[in-house]
């Protein structure tokens, strides 16, 4: 265990400050050996997408993140670009990942093999605050689900905003449909004309 103070020369011999130096890296270390399930016995290959989200939320609120970092798709972009388990851990708030228990899952999109998750969190209870989104892209292998990448967005709660996978530039049917009544549109069926009762000719 490292009782290492934060403003003391750090262990490695570097000449800086611990704090500018091993100090996150040790934490993490320390962090990601509290690790207690393999991701095999999680995340299997008939593991359901919603399913997948409980055990990735169950994961982030035990952080547990070497067992959130086992959950990725090797060779996805997230993988590539944080390859150690201490490289995600250590930039987890700019990979942006919903591992808050503020976020909800909101919508699942599943095309081929590739699977599609949609949530959204509030910070506050106002209605003006902007919605912050995530899209997390799954592939399935023969292991079962895996992460290949998230995208975040903030958007503005206007009067005619939805959220939809069209956000993050993903087409949807449902994306359509809102475009639609956006401009105007009305299902037929609900229109005063169209179920106006018209008495039957004698």
């Amino acid at each position: 265990m490292n009782n290492q103070q934060r403003n003391e020369l750090c262990h490695c011999g570097s000449g800086k400050k611990y704090k500018n130096c091993c100090m996150r890296k040790d934490e993490a270390q320390a962090q990601l050996s509290k690790q207690t399930y393999d991701v095999r016995r999680v995340i299997g290959p008939k593991t359901t997408p919603y399913m997948f989200w409980k055990n990735w939320s169950a994961a982030c609120g035990r952080n547990e993140y070497g067992l959130v970092h086992d959950m990725l798709l090797q060779g996805g972009e997230i993988a590539e670009k944080f390859s150690t388990t201490e490289d995600f851990y250590m930039n987890i708030n700019e990979i942006g990942i919903p591992y808050e228990a503020r976020w909800n899952l909101d919508k699942i999109k599943i095309d081929g093999s590739k699977c599609y998750m949609l949530c959204h969190r509030t910070d506050s209870e106002d209605k003006n605050a902007d919605v912050i989104c995530s899209m997390m892209s799954l592939q399935q292998t023969e292991v079962g689900l895996r992460v290949a990448n998230i995208q975040r967005a903030i958007c503005k709660p206007t009067a005619d905003f939805a959220l939809s996978f069209d956000i993050f530039g993903l087409h949807s049917a449902e994306g359509d449909y809102i475009k639609k009544v956006q401009s105007g549109w009305k299902r037929p069926d609900l229109t005063d004309e169209a179920t106006r009762f018209v008495a039957p000719a004698e």
